[in-house]
């Protein structure tokens, strides 16, 4: 099994520090398990200290993680890493991603116009808005992070979904040219269980997009979004599922930047 997307304490908002991820992974039969801590972001966006790593601390981080490769037995380790889209940042994203040797960088979008529509401490802020325009805004983003040659895999593609805000429109036509233009930039996707134990109750992406997504071309991986030992690999079983259902037969990670395939 594959588990590409963990945080460790270090992130502000998880608990546990690598060696324990790495047991933990041992345990639940993770054959490869990426470590992606948020690269730390500007002052003016990093709220109360708790959306991301702190600058200071992300050369202990990739050396923590590094060290916990070393340690494993069994599992294959990955030093990575999760950048926000800062449309922007990209020049400095760019260059901070550049000084570290990550095996895989995911690309996730969590400010519209600096709203963070994703903090459950900032829900009431949905009150009034429009959910189609919303959506639209969100799914157009994600196209431009993808589009950007910044990273390796699509984080959580459809976190827009998070609290249960859904167009009243079919979305089918919002997920078919999202998934062109991921082909076209040549990203992954992850299948992720986090939305299994957010209000939405849904692996992200949804069957409707992870099928549209495979009719496209684009290849996928599967991740937990763990933010505790404990959640290491969890609902991968139903993510795995989910991703034979759709059609895939591989599904892949990344090993210094570069593409691994595997039979599902």
């Amino acid at each position: 099994m594959i588990d590409l997307h963990t945080h460790t304490s270090r992130c502000g908002h998880a608990e546990g520090d690598p060696a324990a991820y790495v047991a933990a992974a041992m345990r639940a039969g993770i054959d490869v398990l990426a470590f992606t801590d948020h690269l730390p972001l500007p002052a003016h966006l990093a709220g109360d200290g708790t959306y991301a790593m702190h600058p200071l601390e992300l050369a202990d981080y990739v050396e923590d993680v590094r060290e916990a490769a070393r340690r494993s037995r069994g599992t294959r380790v990955l030093l990575g890493i999760e950048a926000d889209w800062l449309p922007e940042r990209v020049g400095a994203t760019a260059r901070e991603i550049a000084a570290h040797p990550f095996d895989v960088v995911l690309g996730s979008v969590h400010f519209l116009d600096g709203w963070v529509f994703d903090d459950p401490a900032l829900i009431d802020t949905w009150e009034g808005r429009d959910v189609a325009e919303v959506w639209e805004r969100y799914f157009a983003a994600v196209a431009d992070a993808a589009a950007s040659g910044l990273f390796d895999v699509i984080a959580h593609v459809d976190l827009i979904k998070k609290f249960g805000h859904r167009p009243v429109a079919d979305p089918t036509p919002l997920f078919e040219a999202l998934a062109a233009e991921l082909a076209l930039a040549g990203v992954a996707v992850e299948v992720s269980s986090a939305g299994l134990r957010k209000p939405c109750a849904e692996l992200y992406p949804s069957a409707g997009l992870l099928a549209a997504l495979n009719r496209a071309g684009v290849p996928v991986t599967t991740a937990s979004d763990a933010h505790s030992p404990a959640e290491v690999g969890l609902g991968l079983a139903e993510a795995r599922a989910a991703v034979a259902a759709a059609g895939y037969e591989r599904i892949v990670y990344f090993v210094q930047r570069e593409m691994v395939e595997v039979e599902l």
